[in-house]
């Protein structure tokens, strides 16, 4: 049987090292760049590591097991993606907490010290104070989704000095001491009385569609912001987008939204107290991130060869 490997950001000596493990146990090995591979490409193989277009995995009989390099798999938790049920996926779910908890770090400071609009007027040549800027220190913060992400930006937060950070996840149970306080989404009036700042961090799961709510949102106020840097349909976008609209929370920068690309007639792009950007809060090529993906993927392919259970496995039911 083979191994098909596709679009894997690993350098020579990296892909030579799993090229090795894997005939090493009698595989042999097939190796894709960007070009998509046909169902045909992939007949005989029964494992895949990389990404692969999802329509392929239900002409795929002999496949059982997929490890991919992405966080969020929701587009492989639809039933009936695979031929067989029995296929084992694999993400690599934690990889991503630097890269990404850095960029929300980057993304409250912007709009807490008016860099976008100190921005436009280097464009315009223009010399204007904007304003008293705000801190991170002795702020409230909540993030919601406690998960790897979550971890790292409540530790970076409390690193700066933030007052208090509170946690918003199913369990209420604090994952490690950077939370000061926890609270399940059910308690959301609670958890957001005061914040300055709310991060969210939620993989796209039918639990999580649309948590972040239109009375959640409410509950937030006119000096909060709010970062998303999960998935796009875990906010009630039109919701938010007339909170901001009317000034009703500070403002906010997101990475993801409902329907990406953001379509152009989108208000989003033209409000002042917003910042988009283009899903790439945390890139599979950052080297601490390749790194991390490089070390688990090895792992996995390890025990797999070896016969013994896998890391990082989805449970598709619930999609992460």
């Amino acid at each position: 049987m083979k191994i098909a490997f596709r679009h894997i950001p690993f350098d020579e000596p990296q892909c030579a090292e799993l090229d090795a493990i894997a005939k090493g146990a009698g595989f042999e090995t097939l190796w894709f760049g960007p070009e998509a591979p046909t169902a045909e490409d992939l007949s005989d193989c029964e494992v895949l590591i990389g990404y692969f277009p999802p329509a392929l995995m239900k002409e795929l009989p002999n496949l059982r097991w997929l490890q991919t390099p992405a966080a969020g798999v929701e587009k492989l938790c639809v039933p009936g993606t695979f031929a067989t049920e029995d296929v084992v996926l694999t993400n690599c779910s934690g990889v991503f907490g630097i890269d990404i908890s850095e960029y929300m770090i980057g993304a409250i400071l912007v709009l807490m010290r008016h860099m976008k609009g100190y921005i436009k007027q280097q464009d315009e040549r223009t010399w204007n104070a904007l304003g008293v800027g705000r801190s991170i220190y002795g702020s409230t913060a909540a993030v919601i989704g406690c998960g790897n992400i979550g971890q790292n930006i409540a530790k970076r937060l409390k690193a700066l000095g933030a007052a208090c950070v509170r946690g918003i996840d199913m369990s209420a149970t604090a994952p490690t001491p950077d939370f000061d306080e926890m609270y399940t989404p059910a308690e959301y009036v609670r958890a957001l009385e005061g914040v300055d700042i709310v991060t969210a961090s939620l993989p796209n799961t039918p639990a999580t569609k649309g948590l972040v709510s239109a009375e959640m949102i409410a509950a937030m106020n006119e000096k909060t912001i709010f970062v998303n840097a999960g998935r796009g349909a875990t906010v009630d976008q039109a919701a938010l987008t007339e909170a901001l609209q009317d000034k009703r929370i500070y403002g906010a920068v997101l990475d993801v939204f409902e329907v990406e690309p953001l379509p152009a007639d989108s208000p989003l792009w033209t409000l002042d107290n917003v910042v988009v950007t283009p899903h790439i809060a945390g890139w599979d090529d950052d080297p601490v991130n390749i790194l991390s993906m490089f070390e688990l993927i090895k792992d996995n392919l390890e025990r797999y060869t070896q016969g013994r259970d896998l890391t990082h496995v989805v449970d598709r039911s619930r999609g992460f």
